[in-house]
């Protein structure tokens, strides 16, 4: 088991995500970043998105992929730890503390 609670809580899982989804889609249209200025220019590319059957795929596949890299390479399987299971919220590194 995963503790999705923890991740879909934390900002850097989102912005990774928004990345994994944009990425292929921007690539796929001959964009990148720095091409939406607007907010025009965003909708236009949601609705390229969303009226293209092969690029919903190839996102479905990419956050497929996301969540595979999500699995905690610490543990055995693709379960978190026990103890990562019982956060709330993302723990902090003793060596975090220590940089402080």
């Amino acid at each position: 088991m995963i503790n999705w609670k923890v991740r879909l809580h934390n900002p850097a899982w989102w912005l990774g995500m928004v990345g994994i989804v944009m990425s292929p889609v921007l690539a796929y249209l001959g964009l990148a970043y720095s091409d939406l200025t607007t907010w025009g220019s965003l909708a236009d590319v949601f609705v390229k998105f969303i009226s293209n059957p092969y690029l919903i795929g190839t996102v479905v596949v990419a956050v497929l992929g996301a969540i595979g890299v999500t699995v905690d390479p610490t543990t055995k399987g693709i379960s978190d730890s026990a103890r990562a299971m019982t956060y709330d919220k993302p723990s902090v590194s003793p060596l975090d503390e220590e940089a402080r």
